[in-house]
């Protein structure tokens, strides 16, 4: 997916209002979340390997980019609004495999992007989401509940899954389905949380979309975003900083009623 331009310096990858205006970050601006750098590979034995999708839209030049995306259902994928909107349905397959290939793809029906999502480029805003509803098929997999823990504490952990970038300077490296334990920075509101990085992977090109995972005292997992922006520097490097996530308890309600309404597809 394209970057969207910001100021000089680093700058945010992703959706709605100015960054630097919200939280204060000098020279930065919202851009579309990228992949995992240095993340670890995704093992099909991972509770969560079925769960998760590459999302694969095509411009109407040609070129393929690459998102990612949590099923609700086995027909229903949830992603970012940025990866879709404004793409040719016809052109997006949803990829079900731990690496991004010419394999284990399904075709795209339709798409329906959240109303209030506004696809801005000089801004981040609310509700990066779409649902995505797919031809029938016959791949394994797991369908992780929604997370209706509200609390987003600094330094509370999550797990970020994504097919993104695994080194920040090459736009080549992304594919791979991978994972990194992040944190909220304590920062959040309804329609936004806040994410660091710890240890040395963080989001990058391609984790757009990706689901943020909470894991429970019984060792179960539920979703309680979807990636939807990081900084970037002058060179739409990833860089070593935040991360945003759409959380979904604020958008439950839509997500069912879109859920009810497609499931006929």
């Amino acid at each position: 997916m394209s970057d969207r331009a910001g100021a000089a310096g680093s700058s945010l990858c992703a959706v709605g209002a100015s960054m630097a205006f919200i939280f204060g970050l000098a020279l930065a601006l919202p851009f579309p979340a990228r992949a995992i750098v240095q993340g670890l590979p995704v093992a099909a034995s991972d509770p969560y390997a079925h769960a998760v999708v590459g999302v694969v839209p095509v411009d109407r030049y040609g070129n393929a980019g690459a998102c990612t995306g949590v099923l609700l259902t086995p027909r229903a994928v949830l992603t970012a609004a940025h990866c879709v909107k404004g793409a040719d349905i016809a052109g997006v397959s949803v990829v079900f495999d731990l690496t991004i290939g010419q394999r284990n793809e399904v075709k795209a029906l339709k798409s329906v992007v959240h109303p209030d999502f506004k696809d801005d480029l000089d801004s981040f805003g609310p509700a990066d989401l779409a649902v995505i509803f797919l031809a029938p098929h016959n791949f394994p997999t797991v369908i992780e509940p929604l997370d209706h823990d509200v609390s987003f504490g600094e330094g509370q952990q999550f797990v970020l899954l994504g097919y993104g970038r695994s080194d920040r300077r090459l736009f080549d490296s992304s594919g791979v389905l991978r994972k990194a334990a992040i944190v909220s920075t304590g920062y959040d509101t309804d329609r936004i949380v806040e994410l660091r990085p710890i240890s040395d992977r963080w989001p990058c090109e391609g984790d757009s979309g990706g689901p943020i995972l909470r894991k429970d005292l019984s060792g179960n997992y539920a979703i309680s975003g979807i990636m939807s922006a990081v900084f970037t520097g002058p060179r739409h490097e990833c860089l070593f900083k935040g991360a945003f996530m759409t959380p979904l308890h604020t958008y439950a309600d839509w997500i069912a009623s879109t859920l009810l309404a497609g499931a006929g597809s």
